[in-house]
């Protein structure tokens, strides 16, 4: 998605949300808010229950039984000592969901009473988050959640909330959710009226950034749905209670419609897989809430929800040593969607792929998933055709299938977004179970850490010039996007064999005025040979290039070695051996990225290639699983480029074109 397209969108949002109500389509409902059930139905909970001890769920469930009435009283006294609303505020609210997931699975006095409690004090608190618009507060996250999350404690309480509370439970809804909610939705729709967004003085210090424009920029990212669901939510409760909850309703409805904008026509999001998971998983909340009250608008038709689980799928990356799924983490994303994003989109659109995702690709860590989730429904596991895919966001993931020891090459290219990286042209790898080149995780969100160095390019599979990545962002703004393009300039899919080309000029360019060029092709011949041509090309004077490889070193074990023109990565599974091919003679060495021990210990192989105009080095990668040796693939140089062979498999690479031209034998 380019910046044109979220201004398109921007743009045709605040048209809508400046029209009379009457224009706008809306559909409240006429229920009271004492009569709309805004999570499940009564008669649902007995397939609740029954959802807590399957296979899936019963894990999770089994460990929020751990929690105890006593833990929520402790999070309680910490949060009113504290008034730490980032950290222990969301204690607080955390333990108050899966209590109430537990309570309402195996009912108990000791903890009805616990949650009554406990919901009496979080409604007395002066407020629920700490974001300003001005000297007024506003709704980012944690205004959100508790919005949301009081009213689920209050509906698996039930009757045993009496008129009085559930009186105060509303207005607090009203007052400290639904109205700072609706600042910072209004304030992204209208950022022209928005006074100044600021932190609270007790959180000032906990960033060091600049949020002039960050109405602008949460407008147009994951952090629009959260506010704009609890807003949306809240105001169905509010129906018939408070005068203002029409309006708070008709906000959230315009709001999702540019919210499902964000995601690409083919369902792909910019911001990579956990923020694709943390969007829908609040937008999808709003939505069911919304069907259940009566709305008539069809949301699972107001974007492209098989897609969704399209990209679902193409961002797995086999498992994680717990048996969890593992992706690629392009941006910031750590992990893959929760049980209810498939398990919703699978009711709504009967794709049986929602239900293999559900019970194979997902996390079970959200309330919503006791809710969601159906078992014994139709599955079927990802086609085929999703083995290589250059999706709308140019990147290109290609895999041999989706197991723990499938291969799975994954290629960042394309354009900024929130939680990018300095990432163009970077590839990971991981095959027999090992990340022999990863995206590091644990990026810092601050640039005042150390950790801020792992956004940048040198941090990344990617290539330097002059010792310098391309463009990204001091970090004034936080995580928000740069100005780096890259671009997808040719990809041939053939199977077994997949070819593409990437011009990242663009992006280096901005901040080195001698880049004349900068592509990456790759070739993939599955699962085990990826083929690496990178070409560098300046005018007004010379400048070296180098090219760096991480494998995953969370667990400290990875061992890399190199000598003169070749390298090895070796992690506990499987290996990666690299060899280096170019008309100059590049340095081979081992360093690591310079961070503080703290931050972690990110080695990786780097190839130097001297001061020249012209670059092109041709880096071969062999995978192997452990105790094997890999397919010998052996390179010479023509007169056009260069020639690569390993028993029936040629590759000629046509180095003289503008792209790269590639040839099967």
């Amino acid at each position: 998605m380019t910046r044109r397209d979220l201004l398109r969108y921007a743009g045709s949002s605040l048209m809508l949300a400046s029209l009379p109500l009457s224009l706008k389509g809306k559909s409240t409902t006429p229920r009271s808010s004492s009569g709309g059930r805004l999570f499940f139905e009564r008669d649902e909970i007995e397939k609740i229950r029954a959802n807590a001890r399957t296979k899936l769920l019963a894990p999770t469930f089994n460990d929020w039984t751990e929690r105890t009435p006593q833990d929520l009283e402790t999070a309680l006294n910490a949060f009113e000592k504290s008034g730490d609303i980032i950290r222990d505020f969301a204690s607080i609210i955390n333990l108050l969901t899966e209590l109430s997931i537990v309570q309402l699975v195996k009912p108990q006095p000791a903890r009805r009473d616990a949650l009554v409690s406990a919901i009496t004090r979080l409604i007395g608190y002066e407020t629920w988050d700490y974001f300003l618009d001005g000297s007024k507060p506003i709704g980012i996250q944690r205004a959100s959640i508790a919005t949301v999350r009081i009213l689920f404690a209050r509906e698996v309480l039930d009757g045993d909330i009496d008129a009085k509370l559930d009186k105060a439970i509303l207005d607090a809804i009203a007052e400290k959710g639904c109205l700072p909610c609706y600042r910072a939705v209004y304030g992204m729709d209208h950022p022209d009226t928005v006074e100044g967004w600021s932190f609270d003085k007790r959180h000032e210090g906990f960033y060091d950034l600049s949020m002039e424009r960050w109405p602008m920029i949460l407008g147009d990212n994951n952090l629009r749905s959260a506010p704009s669901s609890a807003l949306g939510i809240g105001a169905i409760a509010l129906l018939g209670h408070d005068p203002r909850a029409e309006k708070w309703l008709a906000t959230a409805e315009s709001s999702f419609d540019r919210v499902l904008r964000l995601f690409s026509p083919d369902g792909s999001y910019f911001e990579g897989l956990s923020y694709a998971g943390y969007t829908l998983r609040t937008a999808l909340n709003f939505f069911d809430a919304h069907a259940r009250n009566g709305g008539t608008i069809d949301w699972a038709k107001k974007a492209n929800f098989d897609g969704m689980l399209d990209f679902i799928a193409t961002m797995q990356a086999g498992t994680q040593e717990d048996g969890t799924p593992d992706i690629v983490n392009f941006s910031d994303a750590r992990s893959s969607v929760h049980v209810c994003i498939p398990a919703w989109i699978g009711k709504h659109t009967g794709n049986p792929l929602a239900q293999y995702e559900a019970e194979n690709l997902s996390v079970a860590n959200s309330f919503l998933d006791f809710i969601w989730y159906e078992p014994g429904k139709a599955s079927s596991p990802p086609p085929e055709s999703l083995q290589n895919v250059r999706n709308n966001l140019d990147w290109v993931l290609c895999r041999s299938g989706w197991g723990s020891q499938d291969a799975v090459l994954a290629f960042r290219s394309g354009g900024p977004c929130n939680h990018e990286h300095a990432d163009r042209n970077h590839i990971t790898y991981k095959i027999f179970g090992e990340r022999l080149l990863t995206d590091l995780f644990g990026a810092a969100y601050d640039r005042r850490h150390s950790g801020w160095e792992m956004r940048k390019t040198k941090a990344h599979n990617s290539v330097l010039v002059n010792g310098l990545g391309h463009h990204y962002h001091d970090g004034s703004e936080g995580t928000n996007d740069s100005q780096a393009y890259a671009v997808i300039t040719q990809f041939e899919d053939h199977g077994d064999t997949v070819w593409w080309t990437s011009d990242a000029t663009a992006a280096y360019l901005i901040d080195n005025d001698h880049i004349s060029k900068v592509l990456r092709t790759v070739i993939f011949a599955k699962p085990d040979i990826i083929v690496v041509v990178d070409q560098v090309r300046l005018h007004f004077g010379e400048q070296p290039m180098s090219l760096r490889f991480f494998p995953d070193n969370r667990d400290g074990v990875a061992k890399l070695s190199a000598s003169k023109n070749s390298f090895l990565i070796e992690r506990p599974q499987a290996s990666l051996h690299g060899t280096v091919h170019s008309r100059t003679e590049p340095n081979i060495a081992t360093t690591k990225l310079d961070v503080t021990p703290e931050t972690g210990d990110f080695p990786c192989v780097e190839l130097s290639s001297p001061p020249a105009f012209t670059h092109e080095i041709v880096t071969v990668l062999q995978a192997a699983p452990k105790n094997k040796k890999p397919r010998k693939l052996s390179v010479s140089s023509t007169a056009n480029g260069w020639l690569a062979s390993e028993g029936d498999l040629k590759i000629d690479i046509n180095t003289r074109n503008i792209t790269p031209v590639v040839t099967l034998g």
